[in-house]
C-alpha cells in the first residue's frame, strides 16, 4: 500500500457520529478552496509529515531551554527560586500571547497565508535569542549597567514569547487544513515531531561525544537549535500552503484586544492583592522581591484562567482545560527540574549558585557531564515518544480517545514516583523517563484532538490560545510553589549542599493522577468503523 492511499486510509476509515447538535455543528468546516465535496480533502502521509516538520524545529527551541538553562543561570548566582522565578517567561508570556496571536491570525489573511506568518516571524527572532541567551554574561560585562541575570532573563522572555508567537498558530493550522475526522490523526504526526526533534536535539551532545570525541560547548547546542528552528519552519511553510481562505462568520468576531485587556484586568487584581499582602505581610521590595514577585504571579494566572474557561460554550471544554491544568502542573515539576536533579541528586554535584569561580571550574566536567545524562534522560523520553505516537493516531480510531489518554496519564504518573523514590543512577533515570515518554506522546496528541470537537468553528486559532492558558497557568504554580519546596528543602551530598529536587516529581505524579480522573469525565463523540 502507497504512503498517500495509507492516508487516505487513515480518515476513510473512521467517521464520527456526534452526541448532541452543538457537537454536530463544529464538525462543519467554514472554509473555502481546496475541498472535495465540500469538505476539506485527506492528507496523505507525505502531507501530514510535511505539515509536522516545522513542531520539530520549534522543539529544538524548547528542549534547549529545558535541558540547559539551569546550566547557563546557576553560574551566574540564580538560586532555585529565582531560576523558578525565570521560568515565569514561559507561563506569562503564554498567557498574553498565545490568545493575542491566535485571535489575530484567525482575523488576518495575506498573500502569504493564514498561520504562516506568524510561524516564520517567530521562529526567526526566537533564533535570535537562542543566540543572545547562552552570552549573557559577555553582553552584561560588554553593557556595563545591567546584571548577567536580568540580561539572561530578558532573552529568556524573548525565546518563549517566539515560541508561543509560533505554536499557537501551528496548532491552530491542523483544523484549518485537515478533516475533523485526520484531527488525531494529525495531532500524533506533531507528536511524532516534537519527540523525533527532542530526540535529535539531546542525543547529539553525546553522540558528538562517543564517536567524535568533542564536546559541544552550551552555545554550540543553543547555535544548532536556532538553525532547526528556521529551517524546520520553512520547509513546512513551502510544502503546506495555507489554500483555504476563511470566510467571516457571526462566531469569528473576537477582538485581539480582549486577551490584552482581560491580561490588564488580572494584572489589576493581582497587583491589588499583592499589595495587600505586603502590607499584612510588612514584605520589603528591595529585601523581599522574590516572594512578592511569587504571590504577584500566582493571583495573575487565576483571573485569566477563569475568563477564559468561561469563554467556552461547552462544559465539555471547561473538563478540558481542567485536566489540561494538572496535566502540566505534573510535566513542567519534571521539565523544569529535571536537569537539577540529575545534576545534584544523581551525580551528587552541591549547590554552586554561591561557589567561588575555581568551585565552579573544578566541577565544570562533571556538570558537563550530567548535562549530557540529563539531556539523554530526555531523549530515552522521547524517543519513546515518538514510538507512542505512531501507534495513538492509529489506536484512536479504534478506541475512546479519553481512555486512552487517561492510561497514559497513569503511566506517567508512575514514572514520576519512580524518579522520586527508586531512581539512584544512571540506568534508573532512564527507565523512569523512557517510560513517562508513553504519556508524553499522549499528552502531545490527544488533548487538542479533543477539544476540537468541542469549539466553534472559525475561532481555532483563538481557542487553541485559550487551552495554552491551561499549560501556561500551572508553569507558574511549578515555577514558583514548586521551586519555593525545593529551596526551603536543603540536602546533603557528597560534596556539600543541595536540595531535594526529587520533589517536583511527587507534585508532578499526583498532578497528573487528578488529571487522568477528569480525564475520565469528558464527553466524546462515538467511533464508528
Amino acid at each position: 500500500m502507497s504512503v498517500k492511499k495509507w492516508g487516505e486510509k487513515m480518515s476513510s476509515n473512521s467517521t464520527m457520529n456526534l452526541e448532541d447538535a452543538s457537537s454536530q455543528e463544529i464538525q462543519e468546516i467554514s472554509f473555502k478552496g481546496n475541498k472535495e465535496n465540500g469538505e476539506l480533502k485527506p492528507f496523505s502521509f507525505w502531507q501530514l509529515f510535511n505539515l509536522c516538520i516545522g513542531f520539530l524545529g520549534l522543539q529544538f527551541a524548547w528542549s534547549m531551554q529545558i535541558n540547559l538553562s539551569g546550566r547557563v543561570v546557576e553560574p551566574l548566582g540564580v538560586t532555585p527560586q529565582i531560576f523558578g522565578l525565570m521560568w515565569l517567561a514561559g507561563p506569562i508570556t503564554g498567557i498574553l500571547v498565545q490568545p493575542l496571536i491566535g485571535i489575530i491570525s484567525d482575523n488576518t489573511w495575506t498573500k502569504y497565508g493564514r498561520r504562516h506568518p506568524f510561524l516564520l516571524i517567530g521562529s526567526i527572532l526566537g533564533a535570535l535569542g537562542l543566540l543572545a541567551f547562552p552570552n549573557a554574561e559577555f553582553i552584561s560585562n560588554n553593557i556595563g549597567i545591567i546584571s548577567p541575570i536580568l540580561v539572561a532573563t530578558a532573552f529568556l522572555w524573548i525565546i518563549d514569547a517566539c515560541v508561543n508567537i509560533s505554536q499557537g498558530p501551528y496548532r491552530a493550522l491542523i483544523p484549518d487544513v485537515t478533516p475533523q475526522q485526520q484531527h488525531a490523526v494529525a495531532n500524533s504526526f506533531l507528536s511524532f515531531a516534537i519527540g523525533l526533534g527532542s530526540v535529535i536535539a539531546f542525543f547529539t551532545p553525546t553522540i558528538v561525544k562517543d564517536f567524535f570525541n568533542y564536546e559541544m560547548s552550551i552555545f554550540q547546542q543553543f547555535m544548532m537549535a536556532a538553525v532547526a528552528f528556521v529551517i524546520a519552519i520553512v520547509y513546512t511553510i513551502i510544502t503546506t500552503p495555507e489554500k483555504n481562505k476563511p470566510l467571516k462568520t457571526e462566531e469569528n468576531t473576537e477582538s485581539a484586544l480582549d486577551p490584552v485587556k482581560n491580561f490588564g484586568i488580572s494584572a489589576g487584581i493581582s497587583a491589588i492583592l499583592t499589595s495587600a499582602i505586603c502590607l499584612a505581610f510588612k514584605l520589603d521590595l528591595n529585601n523581599d522581591f522574590p516572594a512578592i514577585a511569587s504571590y504577584f504571579a500566582l493571583i495573575l494566572s487565576v483571573p485569566m484562567l477563569w475568563m477564559s474557561i468561561k469563554s467556552f460554550e461547552s462544559k465539555e471544554a471547561w473538563k478540558l482545560c481542567f485536566m489540561q491544568f494538572f496535566t502540566w502542573l505534573g510535566i513542567m515539576s519534571m521539565f523544569i527540574y529535571f536537569n537539577n536533579f540529575v545534576v545534584h541528586n544523581i551525580f551528587a554535584i552541591p549547590d554552586l549558585s554561591s561557589a567561588t569561580e575555581a568551585i565552579k571550574t573544578q566541577f565544570n566536567s562533571q556538570v558537563l557531564e550530567a548535562s549530557r545524562v540529563s539531556g539523554s534522560g530526555l531523549g530515552w523520553y522521547n524517543l519513546i515518544c515518538v514510538i507512542a505516537s505512531v501507534f495513538i493516531g492509529s489506536l484512536s480510531l479504534k478506541y475512546k480517545k479519553k481512555y486512552l489518554h487517561s492510561f497514559a496519564l497513569i503511566i506517567m504518573a508512575l514514572s514520576f514516583f519512580g524518579l522520586a523514590f527508586w531512581a539512584k543512577d544512571i540506568l534508573s533515570v532512564y527507565v523512569c523517563m523512557a517510560i513517562a515518554g508513553i504519556g508524553w506522546a499522549s499528552v502531545l496528541a490527544l488533548p487538542f484532538a479533543l477539544l476540537t470537537e468541542h469549539i466553534v468553528p472559525g475561532t481555532e486559532g483563538s481557542a487553541m490560545g485559550k487551552f495554552n492558558l491551561f499549560i501556561a497557568g500551572p508553569q507558574i504554580l511549578s515555577s514558583v510553589a514548586v521551586g519555593y519546596l525545593i529551596t526551603k528543602n536543603q540536602l546533603q551530598v557528597a560534596n556539600g549542599m543541595t536540595h531535594h529536587w526529587e520533589y517536583a516529581f511527587i507534585v508532578g505524579g499526583l498532578a497528573l493522577l487528578v488529571s487522568a480522573l477528569i480525564t475520565l469525565t469528558v464527553k466524546e463523540t462515538a467511533i464508528s468503523q
